[in-house]
């Protein structure tokens, strides 16, 4: 009787880890372009109540960094979403764009500290080797943008371009 039990569990946890992991568009059954990341260079009132960050950046912003991209994903890495080019490898390194907003307990967790920046208040820092910018936003809070780019001279102007297109949406 307690596998059986054990068995009931597992199934509801994996239907439930589904759910979770492929997401939902509310019960509605379709989604207009406004809705759909990436399909519009407007960030979408929609897609701001829904806290999702594929819709923080816009369509040309995030093209003009790394071209054409797969319109944003969730980052199951950093959270948030990652744009990733579809262009394929660039000096062995398939460009990306990751944008999220943490908790400060989660962004402790997974962020590199990098150096000091300024122009993102207090406990801004910028890691090169990682390309990684986090600062300080709404209410405690932290945002972060990585620039998995291939040229490494861009990727601080890039992250702070795209820190501060972000740090205006929050």
């Amino acid at each position: 009787m307690k596998i059986l039990r054990l068995g009931q569990v597992a199934i509801v946890g994996g239907a439930l880890a589904m759910v979770v992991a492929c997401g939902s568009d509310g019960g509605s059954g379709s989604s207009t372009s406004a809705e759909t990341p990436g399909t519009d260079d407007s960030v979408s009132a929609v897609t701001q109540a829904k806290g999702d960050e594929c819709g923080r950046l816009t369509k040309s912003e995030v093209s003009e960094v790394i071209g054409p991209n797969d319109g944003g994903q969730h980052d199951y890495e950093l959270g948030g979403c990652v744009w990733t080019a579809t262009s394929g490898a660039k000096d062995g390194l398939v460009e990306a764009i990751h944008a999220t907003v943490l908790p400060k307990a989660q962004y402790e967790a997974v962020a590199e500290i990098g150096e000091p920046v300024s122009g993102f208040g207090d406990g801004a820092t910028y890691d090169n080797g990682y390309g990684e910018l986090w600062f300080p936003c709404r209410s405690g809070d932290f945002c972060g943008i990585k620039a998995s780019i291939s040229d490494p001279d861009k990727r601080k102007d890039v992250a702070l371009r795209l820190g501060k297109a972000l740090q205006g949406q929050v």
